[in-house]
C-alpha cells in the first residue's frame, strides 16, 4: 500500500510549500513527502493520526498545517515587536517536515479500537516501535541536502530528542508544535503538554 499523490496534490494538502521561495528547498520538501508517500502503509495522508494517544482522533495533516501557521505567526509578531529576524524559508520547511516520519511510525490497524473521531484505528509500526521519533525525518533532510538548520530543528522539535533547539526558527517550531496540540487537548478535557512540562531544567 502507498499514498497515491503527486506534487500538485501535495501542494493542495500543504499550500505553504508554495511559500518557500528557494526552489531547491521547495523541491526538497516535496520530494521527502513524496518518498514517504511511497514508503508508508497508508492510502491517504489524511488518514494518518497525529499520534496514537490522546490525539489519535486528529489528522496529522491538520496538525502540520496548524503548526506551520502558528510558527509563522510567532515569527512575525517577534519581528514586528522586537525586530527579531528569521529565515522564513527555513521556518516553513522545518514546520512542514517536523512530523514527516509519522506516516511510517504508525500503520492502519483494522482490528484496533476506534479513534473517537474521523481517523481510522492505527497502531505503531516496527519503525515506530524501534526508532526514536524524528530520526527518520532528520535522515531525509540530510539525504536531500536540506540546510543543516532545517535538519537541526526537525531533530530537536520533540522532547524525545537528546538535544534542544538552538535557533530562533527552531524555537518557533517547538512552541507551535506543543501549542497546536494543547489547543485540541485542553478544550476536550485532556492533559495538555504545558501540564507535563518539567520545571527547573
Amino acid at each position: 500500500m502507498a499514498v497515491r499523490i503527486d506534487e500538485a496534490g501535495l501542494r493542495r494538502l500543504f499550500p505553504k510549500i508554495d511559500r518557500i521561495k528557494d526552489a531547491a528547498l521547495r523541491r526538497g520538501v516535496a520530494a521527502i513527502w513524496l518518498e514517504v508517500a511511497a514508503e508508508c502503509a497508508w492510502e491517504r495522508f489524511e488518514d494518518v493520526p497525529k499520534n496514537l494517544e490522546a490525539e489519535r482522533h486528529r489528522r496529522l495533516t491538520d496538525h502540520i498545517r496548524g503548526v506551520t501557521r502558528m510558527a509563522l505567526a510567532l515569527a512575525e509578531v517577534a519581528k514586528a515587536e522586537h525586530g527579531t529576524a528569521y529565515d522564513r524559508d527555513h521556518l516553513i520547511a522545518m514546520c512542514l517536515l517536523h512530523d514527516v516520519s509519522k506516516p511510517l511510525e504508525c500503520e492502519p490497524d483494522p482490528e484496533g479500537r476506534p479513534s473517537g473521531g474521523p481517523m481510522p484505528p492505527a497502531r505503531k509500526s516496527e519503525m515506530g516501535r524501534l526508532i526514536q521519533h524524528a530520526v527518520y525525518a532528520t535522515h531525509k533532510c540530510f539525504v536531500h541536502g536540506l540546510p543543516l538548520a532545517v535538519a537541526h530543528a526537525v531533530n530537536t522539535h520533540t522532547h524525545q530528542s537528546a538535544h534542544r533547539s538552538l535557533t530562533v526558527e527552531a524555537a518557533y517550531l517547538f512552541y507551535a508544535d506543543y501549542a497546536d496540540s494543547d489547543s485540541a487537548l485542553i478544550p476536550a478535557g485532556g492533559r495538555g503538554f504545558l501540564a507535563r512540562w518539567e520545571l527547573g531544567r
